[in-house]
Order: structure tokens, then C-alpha cells, then sequence
């Protein structure tokens, strides 16, 4: 089960290369090790799957994963730790086997293969490659290191709705609040201070965007006094603007519960 379209940030963990003198860069590797830790004490239970780009293809993540009981989908390239990339290109050619070719309901014809058990390090890694042949934008192939056990019962599912949903991250996350009127891109401090606010403020109104547009919260209210999204946006933004809330008074105090449309894919 997946919601439509839905995607909410839940931390942020800035990298600090503010002050000076710096001793070493800071960089987004060492954030996530940072965040790792505050995501393991904030949901210490919660069964969690990282969708990584290839930076994070390093053994210290691998284990670090391990030791939290996380699973993961990290973008694999050639470059970045070729010995295992030749051994993944050598062996997928033994084991037909480990080959899945379907075609989706769009018409595009998928290729499946997968390795499991590769050595690196003194760790065991599963590789999962899937080659699609897509006539009107051409040829695609994308390639995963997992810690998730590989068969043709779940290779499909595992690209679908695991490794290739990161890319929804980016459009309906990132390129979202780029492009999408929040004005991510835009410098509107040179204090870092300010900076980090400004974020975190755009976060919370990406939040509340979805949380009116994908659930039932404010859906036809909406529609029957506002007309659209854009034009209640308006109508909150000279809310705020002009007048004073009273967050101790009873309206909000009440409860509510907000229901998502969900899909079966």
C-alpha cells in the first residue's frame, strides 16, 4: 500500500560548514551518521528501508544499517567500488537463474538480474539490476546494492516501489519546494541562522500543502469556499499576516484525524 504522491519530510540534519576555522568539512556522509543516530532514538521501532544515492555506497553505512536493524536500496555505479561491480558483472552471467523478464502495463519490457551473497570486506551484499526498454524515452538500466534477500517473487516490487520510488523524493520533494512556489532556491538571508529557519519553516508549509491537497482535512471545504489550493494559500498566508491566534483557546484543543487516499500498488 502507498499513498499517492505523498511526501513528507521528517528531519533534517544541516551541514555545517559555517563556522571557521573549520578543522574538517563537513559533508552530507557525515550528516547522515548524525541523523542515523536521532532517527534511531526518535523510532527506535519503527521498521525502516533507506533509499540511497551511490555516496552512501560505503562499508561504514553497511554496518551501520546492520546494527540498527534497517534495511536499504543504495544506487550502485561502477565507479564506486568497481571490484564488486566486475564480480556482479561477472557472475549474473552464471546464474540464469537469477533472471526475470516481464512487461509492465505501460508496454515497457523489463529485464531482471540479481547476485546474492557478494563478499566485500568481510560483509555480504545482494546486487539487483533491472534493464527497461522503453520505446518513447529510450533504454533504462538502474542497479541497487540491498540487504534485502533477492528471488523472483520480489525483485519487481523491490525496483518499483523501493529502489526507483527514491527518484519521487526528488520530483515531489526537492524539485517540489524548488519549483513549486516555496522559493527553495532563493537567497533570501546570508545568516546561516536565518538560513536554517527559512528551511525548516518551508518544510512545515510542504507539509501542510499535502496534508490539504492528499487528505481529507480540508479537501471540500475547500473546493466550496475557496475554489483551489493556490487560492486558500493565499487566503492563510493574509491569515497569519494580519491576525493573532490563540493557540491555547478550544478550537485547538480538538483532535482530528486526517484520511489519505491510498492505491493498491
Amino acid at each position: 500500500m502507498t499513498t499517492v504522491g505523498l511526501v513528507l519530510s521528517v528531519a533534517t540534519e544541516f551541514i555545517e560548514n559555517e563556522r571557521e576555522p573549520l578543522s574538517k568539512q563537513d559533508c552530507e556522509l557525515k550528516a547522515f551518521y548524525r541523523l542515523a543516530v536521532k532517527l534511531k532514538h526518535a523510532f527506535p521501532q519503527l521498521p525502516i528501508c533507506l533509499m540511497m544515492d551511490g555516496l552512501y555506497a560505503a562499508g561504514p553505512v553497511f554496518d551501520l544499517c546492520q546494527h540498527h536493524q534497517w534495511k536499504f536500496l543504495i544506487t550502485f555505479k561502477e565507479g564506486s567500488m568497481p571490484s564488486v561491480w566486475q564480480e556482479f558483472t561477472s557472475l549474473k552471467q552464471c546464474a540464469p537463474e537469477n533472471a526475470l523478464c516481464q512487461k509492465t502495463k505501460e508496454g515497457n519490457h523489463q529485464a531482471y538480474a540479481w547476485v546474492s551473497q557478494l563478499d566485500y570486506e568481510a560483509r555480504s551484499l545482494n546486487i539487483l539490476e533491472v534493464q527497461e526498454q522503453s520505446p518513447p524515452t529510450g533504454n533504462k538500466r538502474f542497479v541497487w546494492i540491498t540487504n534485502f534477500g533477492l528471488q523472483a517473487g520480489n525483485v519487481s516490487i523491490l525496483a518499483e516501489k523501493g529502489g526507483r520510488l527514491r527518484w519521487k523524493i526528488e520530483n515531489e520533494g526537492f524539485n517540489v519546494q524548488k519549483n513549486g512556489g516555496y522559493g527553495l532556491e532563493h537567497a533570501f538571508s546570508r545568516n546561516p541562522i536565518a538560513i536554517k529557519n527559512f528551511y525548516l519553516l518551508l518544510q512545515i508549509a510542504h507539509t501542510m500543502s499535502q496534508l490539504m491537497e492528499k487528505g481529507s482535512l480540508l479537501k471540500n471545504p475547500i473546493a466550496k469556499v475557496f475554489g483551489s489550493l493556490r487560492n486558500f494559500g493565499s487566503a492563510l498566508r493574509e491569515a497569519f499576516t494580519h491576525c493573532v491566534f490563540h493557540f491555547d483557546s478550544a478550537f485547538f484543543a480538538r483532535r482530528i484525524q486526517i484520511r489519505f487516499a491510498f492505491d493498491s500498488g
